[in-house]
């Protein structure tokens, strides 16, 4: 009898703790799941910012005698470099380094766009002497 008594008290304690636990992990599960969504929103949104550049690029490339302007949303936490034929792209993702490289069959005038603040910026792209001049101006 005391040994059906001592199993009943060990499963009520063990029920008992597994449902503090289950009480405590479950709200840090809902922050890992959110944390996810956002690292994976803020990597879409990167991509789709490259991809946004690589077409303004290829419409110049393709009409080098047009302007192309858009107004682009900058992301945070992004470089980009214009390199002779390439475009470098850097930006860190869950404190990961990820760098898309971009060739070109022309030419780009050298710059830098690093440590740009993430907001609105006019995306200018012109062709000029056989290079292409990619500018971000600050828009007010």
């Amino acid at each position: 009898m005391t040994n059906l008594i001592e199993k009943a008290l060990l499963l009520g304690f063990s029920i008992f703790l597994l449902t503090i636990l289950t009480s405590l992990l479950i709200p840090l599960f809902g922050e890992v799941n959110e944390f996810n969504k956002n690292v994976k929103r803020d990597l879409e949104f990167n991509i789709a910012f490259i991809d946004e550049i690589d077409q303004a690029v290829w419409y110049i490339i393709n009409n080098p005698e047009k302007i192309y302007l858009k107004n682009v949303e900058y992301p945070s936490n992004f470089n980009i470099t214009f390199l002779d034929s390439f475009i470098i792209f850097d930006f860190l993702i869950e404190n990961n380094l990820i760098n898309k490289i971009l060739m070109y069959n022309a030419s780009f005038y050298n710059s830098l766009f690093h440590d740009f603040p993430p907001k609105t910026y006019l995306l200018s792209i012109k062709s000029q002497y056989s290079y292409i001049i990619i500018n971000f101006s600050e828009i007010l």
